[in-house]
């Protein structure tokens, strides 16, 4: 054999070898990430630190501690004494300072984050740098939605002394304001009974108790290939479904929209519209007791990431089998800011800032997986809350 040809051999040989190295090293490497990873929402976190409550469904138990693991993060909760996740602070503002009271779910709870990159929390810190004496309190509860906002607010909020009032509205709020449910947690149902909004089903019933926590199947097959599948899934689900072609994976199954969901769509179907005159009532209420305290109210939009990513819409579009003929991205938000009009409050809306997040595959405001926001996130919407209130002149006149 020429020497030429033996060179050739041994150089295809030596990039075959190497490739296979750098595979198998690739592999091992996502073996051992996929070992030690966290759960996802099969651990059930909540469980270990909230408790029922008969007007709210449940709450937060004081002085209680628990450490959320899952896949993109290890955060520690710790709720203080008064039931919030929160620093040990007391219903009376300190002298000179003002008080903002930040109202909503898991985004405002902020579970995904350390409590100081909370949007709370950034949102103290960032005005004080200017000067102002501020306490944000974090009363954003998991699971909770317009309605147990509304009563936390008139039982437990108003014992706060604030001045600012926010509420950080997200899509589901729609749907679950007008149902006694929430992942099949007994919550509050409120009816409208002469003008004024009342519990339906107070005492609100118990839960079951919680069976163990589910284990997550172990993995098979190649963690590699997986870390790419679900890449591609989150970051360009259209290559996903044509490396699905080939055969590499299963394709992105097309499934019902859940009903939560088909607030977006065009033509939203009844339960959504019975929902959205419920959450118009919720929203007036709100409104007219914040005033009558001698409180702000501000709304703040949270929106949906498929609203904010173009890749994340993408995705629910092979998911749902949608398009934009179908669903209305912004339907949300247009609907929210005509019910602010109408009822006499000013609505936020966090997409801007947080499209302004957006580089991928570098750096998101929300993470993939879990689909609340990081920690870029929670900064995003304190910047654009501060900016309002300081344009509005809300934070001189506290």
């Amino acid at each position: 054999m020429p020497a030429s040809a033996r060179e050739r051999l041994v150089r295809a040989l030596l990039v075959l070898g190497s490739v296979a190295f750098t595979t198998a090293a690739l592999e091992g490497a996502a073996r051992v990430a996929r070992h030690f990873r966290g759960a996802g929402y099969e651990a059930a976190e909540t469980t270990r630190y909230m408790e029922y409550d008969p007007l709210l469904g449940w709450r937060k138990r004081p002085n209680v501690r628990v450490t959320y693991r899952r896949r993109e993060y290890t955060v520690d909760v710790a709720i203080n004494r008064l039931g919030l996740r929160d620093l040990d602070r007391g219903y009376e503002a300190p002298a000179g300072c003002l008080r903002i009271l930040a109202l909503g779910d898991s985004f405002v709870e902020g579970y995904t984050v350390a409590f100081p990159q909370t949007v709370g929390q950034v949102l103290e810190s960032s005005i004080r740098a200017g000067g102002r004496a501020v306490e944000v309190l974090n009363a954003g509860t998991s699971g909770y939605s317009t309605d147990q906002e509304y009563l936390f607010y008139r039982t437990e909020g108003v014992r706060y002394s604030a001045r600012i009032v926010l509420v950080f509205f997200y899509y589901n709020d729609v749907l679950y304001n007008d149902r006694d449910r929430f992942a099949k947690q007994p919550k509050p149902l409120l009816a409208d009974r002469a003008g004024r909004l009342a519990v339906a089903n107070e005492p609100v019933p118990e839960a079951p108790p919680a069976g163990p926590e589910r284990k997550p199947s172990p993995p098979k097959g190649s963690a590699l290939l997986e870390w790419l599948r679900d890449r591609l899934l989150y970051g360009e689900p259209r290559a996903r479904q044509a490396l699905a072609r080939l055969g590499l994976w299963d394709p992105i199954p097309t499934t019902r929209a859940p009903l939560e969901i088909r607030v977006y769509e065009r033509r939203p179907p009844p339960e959504i519209e019975a929902a959205w005159r419920k959450t118009a009532l919720l929203l007036g209420a709100l409104a007219e007791e914040t005033a009558a305290r001698g409180a702000r109210l501000l709304v703040v939009y949270v929106p949906n990431r498929l609203e904010v990513d173009p890749r994340t819409w993408e995705l629910t579009r092979i998911l749902y089998g949608v398009d934009d003929t179908v669903w209305d991205r912004a339907a949300v938000r247009r609907r929210l800011e005509r019910i602010g009009a109408e009822r006499g409050f000013p609505v936020l809306d966090l997409t801007p800032a947080l499209r302004a997040r957006v580089h991928w595959p570098w750096s998101g405001p929300y993470f993939d997986y879990d689909g609340h926001w990081n920690a870029a996130g929670h900064h995003a919407a304190a910047d654009a809350v501060r900016g309002f209130l300081e344009q509005a002149g809300w934070l001189a006149a506290g």
